[in-house]
């Protein structure tokens, strides 16, 4: 497994480091780290866990994370295309301090503050926040870097197009063991999702009585684990229709859903079609 708690490798004296990951699928790693987080999705769809809340992700959104709110990004299965985000990760122990405070960031110190919460930006603006950060990504002169990071933040200041994450309430204090209890469950669920998989089975495997991992994996997802289970058993079967090489028989028994009339049922449920409407669709 992954390490949970996520090394940021910026060294003390610098300010930022911005990644450009592109990778096959995002892996759904549940991770935090002390950065602040921007990251631009510039392919790919799925799912992201932030916090307390479960959101979408499609190419062109923008997610602004503060430092130590637990977050992952899991590729959906429908998605048959490599998967790329771009990620500026700034130092915190440099972006905090006096200077912050002047009446010229004000915007700035409060979309910090905003980003303990996790904010997600759906706007027009998208578009140009991320030409700046390919064009930081290349290898631009540090002190450039650093202007048109500031103007990105200027940027998503003015923009009304964002949205808080987690609920009001909620506050980034999980320990550790609850990010090593919910990897667990979800690298269970990738490995073995064509498997029948019993409750008793699942919460076993953190060490749990029944009743005391619902209530815990609905406090940490807000879903159940079968909503959740179903959810990737579906995802996985969209993938396999839309390559087009299964009936639909097979692909039900192939993505663990145990009788077709469930698997119609919990298909029409996440999708919104019936796998034979859905198949219609692609074509």
């Amino acid at each position: 497994m992954k390490p949970l708690y996520q090394k940021i490798e910026i060294e003390k004296e610098r300010l930022f480091v911005v990644k450009n990951n592109k990778v096959p699928r995002f892996d759904g790693l549940f991770h935090f780290h002390p950065e602040f987080e921007l990251t631009y999705i510039h392919q790919g769809c799925g799912q992201s866990l932030v916090g307390d809340r479960m959101v979408p992700f499609k190419s062109g959104d923008l997610f602004f994370l503060g430092p130590n709110l637990p977050h992952s990004w899991e590729s959906a299965h429908h998605f048959n295309q490599p998967s790329q985000s771009l990620v500026i990760q700034l130092n915190r122990n440099l972006w905090k301090g006096d200077w912050l405070q002047g009446e010229e960031l004000a915007v700035m110190n409060q979309l910090f503050k905003k980003s303990l919460r996790g904010i997600k930006f759906t706007g027009d603006g998208n578009s140009l926040i991320a030409e700046k950060m390919f064009l930081i990504s290349r290898g631009l002169n540090p002190m450039k870097s650093v202007v048109e990071i500031l103007s990105i933040f200027e940027i998503l200041g003015r923009s009304s197009s964002n949205e808080y994450i987690t609920s009001p309430a909620y506050l980034p204090n999980y320990r550790e063991n609850d990010y090593v209890k919910i990897n667990t469950i979800y690298n269970f669920v990738h490995s073995n999702f064509n498997r029948e998989i019993s409750l008793t089975q699942i919460a076993g495997l953190v060490n749990m009585t029944n009743q005391g991992f619902c209530r815990y994996f609905k406090k940490m997802t807000r879903r159940t684990f079968f909503v959740y289970l179903n959810e990737y058993r579906t995802g996985y079967a969209c993938k396999l229709l839309g390559k087009g090489q299964l009936n639909i028989t097979e692909v039900a028994f192939r993505s663990g859903f145990q009788s077709i009339s469930n698997f119609n049922k919990q298909f029409k449920s996440v999708i919104g079609y019936s796998p034979s409407e859905y198949v219609k669709h692609l074509k």
